[in-house]
């Protein structure tokens, strides 16, 4: 997978900002944004520490050097922040804090995957499998999809975070915080000026995966709905940056169109559960040709938005009596 070179972005009060791409999966690309004003340099994510990726933010930061004629070094970093705790954003820390004492600073519901990741991994675990059984896949599956979702989480250990964010919290007097939970429960975007960092609660192709907040609390569709519509009340955005992909000129627009991808979704399911179906059934109906990990986020996606429409008293258990007498009984929703 090619990667493409260190974009620079810059603001209308000259804060420049520069965007390394790094292959944090064998089949995913994040960006890492490095912001400079005047004396102060902030990170802005870290990669995955998997594979290549901190060779290529290694790699990103010479170019700014060599390219751009940024006299930046490591030492130079006065802040690293992370925008949500998925381990494509954080994975990357212990190489990084290896080669700076720069503070850590991530919101207050994400501190607790970095500083007590082994916890939260294993509890999040055990409420994915939860949710695994009821969303009814077989025995073989679940061992199979569980096997995935822990294969990168354990290479990450604990990390002493310094700064926890706030929703209007403005960092360093540069970045002002918007808190954006529903992809992620601390996930937040950064105002600079009138450029957006919109990390993954905005991407200009794809819609942010969702999982259900019976996994995770502050996660979910409505939560996502809240917070879309939130960043669609700041005034004045000119550019939105991404935690993937490319620039997005029209943010406004972009968040209209991924509120009707979600309802048209909604609005499928809805139609899909004329006749009794698991979530299983309904994620293999909808995303019929998915493979691998892609398996799982399909089966969380469609679990999200199940969980959505049920708490807005669009669906009933058909088999209510099976799910009353089996813990492990996958509900088969209906519409109503």
């Amino acid at each position: 997978m090619s990667l493409e070179p260190v974009i620079r972005y810059e603001t209308e009060r000259g804060v420049r900002i520069y965007r390394i791409s790094a292959q944090v999966f064998p089949m995913l690309v994040a960006n890492i944004y490095v912001v400079i004003a005047g004396a102060y340099v902030a990170l802005i994510d870290t990669g995955s520490g998997l594979g290549q990726s901190d060779d290529h933010v290694r790699a990103g930061f010479a170019q700014i050097r060599d390219e751009w004629g940024e006299p930046v070094g490591w030492a130079d970093i006065k802040r690293i922040v992370i925008t949500h705790a998925h381990v494509d954003h954080y994975g990357g820390l212990a190489a990084i804090r290896a080669r700076t004492d720069a503070p850590v600073a991530v919101h207050e519901l994400d501190r607790r995957v970095l500083i007590n990741h082994e916890e939260r991994l294993a509890l999040t675990s055990r409420a994915l499998s939860d949710f695994l059984w009821r969303a009814g896949v077989s025995e073989s599956s679940h061992t199979s999809l569980m096997g995935m979702y822990g294969w990168s989480k354990g290479l990450f250990h604990s990390i002493e975070v310094a700064s926890v964010l706030h929703d209007g919290d403005l960092i360093d007097n540069l970045m002002l915080v918007h808190h954006t939970p529903g992809h992620c429960p601390g996930q937040v975007c950064l105002q600079i000026d009138e450029v957006l960092l919109s990390a993954d609660h905005v991407l200009p192709h794809t819609s942010p995966h969702l999982a259900p907040e019976s996994i995770t609390r502050s996660t979910g569709l409505g939560h996502y709905f809240e917070a879309l519509r939130k960043i669609a009340a700041v005034p004045d955005i000119r550019l939105a940056l991404g935690g993937h992909e490319g620039p997005i000129h029209d943010l406004y627009d972009r968040i209209i169109q991924i509120e009707r991808s979600h309802q048209r979704k909604l609005d499928r399911l809805l139609d899909a559960c004329a006749t009794p179906r698991t979530i299983n059934e309904l994620s293999k109906a909808i995303y019929s040709d998915v493979t691998s990990y892609n398996i799982l986020l399909a089966i969380e996606e469609i679990g999200a938005h199940i969980e959505y429409l049920d708490q807005h008293g669009h669906l009933a258990i058909a088999n209510l009596d099976e799910v009353a007498a089996d813990d492990r009984a996958a509900p088969r929703y209906r519409r109503i």
